[in-house]
């Protein structure tokens, strides 16, 4: 945290001393492939917080990104990892993530071409939200804030995606990270970047959950170069939150006769399951999901009997049903 609050102070000096009207960024940035868009959000009773976020270029992963289990911020258009160290450590000095992005662009020669969201879980469980766009952004520009979240794009096919983006995660159930998931495809459904959307990232953290012993990192997906990159984005979420992340009550989803089928369709190719292939799911179908678990996933994931209904995790069974099977491991001779 030291070392933050002294690049934050550094940074602020230079920035208090550039001229206010600065010149766009020069050098061989191509800026014709600049737009993105972005939902930004924490989750209270979760204790999670993170960011879900699709474009056209590669390494976006990098670029656009950054959070603790607390906070999550995107900075867009022209990223900025000053930008979000500076949000980051004035979040932590006591300030709403719309003050610490207020101060941000009135000490950035370069805020007109940004654009930034945070979003803050405070101790007490409540959340705070913040955003801002330049005034030089791409056009087919938007935002939306939520109560717990915000939605930001630029260089859209259409700003109504915005909201759009909104509706989706409002309405989405499950994890956090499968609700971000919702909100891009949600947005998928009325427009998108105008180069086309090749690369995207999903990134959650979490101190709470179960597997916080071992990593705060709740889902990780990133894609990149991808025509399906939204697709990838989902089948790249579902595999971390299978193989890794500890179960989510709020994941778990109804063993009907079609995923019972599905569960012995990969079950039985594996090895693990030999039993009839109907949509019945007995005790054979449970070892054997069991003894798949032990060989293959972090955490283990049983069905569970909840309100008089057997549930299975539904990040598992959407990860079995794109899974590469040759990847996975069979059955013990």
């Amino acid at each position: 945290m030291k070392s933050l609050k002294l690049g934050l102070l550094a940074v602020s000096c230079v920035w208090a001393s550039a001229a206010l009207a600065a010149a766009p960024p020069t050098g061989t940035v191509n800026s014709r492939l600049l737009g993105t868009r972005a939902i930004v959000a924490c989750d209270p009773v979760e204790k999670s917080c993170g960011v879900a976020v699709i474009s056209f270029p590669a390494g976006i992963s990098g670029l656009v990104p950054y959070g603790r289990p607390d906070v999550a911020v995107a900075t867009m258009f022209y990223p900025s990892v000053d930008d979000a160290e500076a949000i980051l450590s004035r979040t932590d000095a006591g300030d709403t993530p719309q003050a610490a992005i207020d101060f941000v662009f009135s000490v950035d020669p370069y805020a007109d071409y940004r654009q930034l969201a945070a979003v803050k879980l405070l101790p007490d469980g409540t959340v705070t939200v913040g955003q801002r766009t330049g005034a030089e952004n791409a056009s087919h520009r938007c935002a939306v804030k939520g109560a717990t979240f915000v939605v930001q794009a630029n260089n859209m096919t259409t700003p109504a995606i915005c909201d759009a983006m909104a509706v989706g995660f409002q309405h989405a159930r499950g994890s956090l990270p499968q609700r971000l998931y919702a909100a891009l495809k949600a947005g998928a459904r009325v427009g998108g970047d105008r180069n086309g959307e090749r690369s995207g990232v999903i990134r959650v953290w979490s101190a709470e959950n179960e597997a916080a012993f071992y990593t705060h990192v709740l889902a990780d997906a990133v894609v990149h170069g991808s025509k399906n990159a939204l697709r990838e984005l989902g089948v790249e979420m579902n595999r971390y939150q299978a193989g890794v992340a500890a179960p989510y009550a709020s994941d778990l989803i109804p063993l009907d006769r079609d995923t019972v089928r599905d569960m012995k369709r990969v079950l039985r190719r594996l090895g693990y399951y030999g039993g009839r292939m109907d949509g019945a799911w007995n005790d054979a179908a449970e070892q054997a999901l069991y003894d798949f678990n032990w060989n293959n996933l972090f955490f283990l994931k049983p069905t569970q009997v909840v309100g008089g209904v057997r549930r299975i995790d539904g990040p598992l069974v959407d990860f079995l049903r794109d899974a590469d099977l040759d990847a996975l491991a069979p059955a013990s001779p």
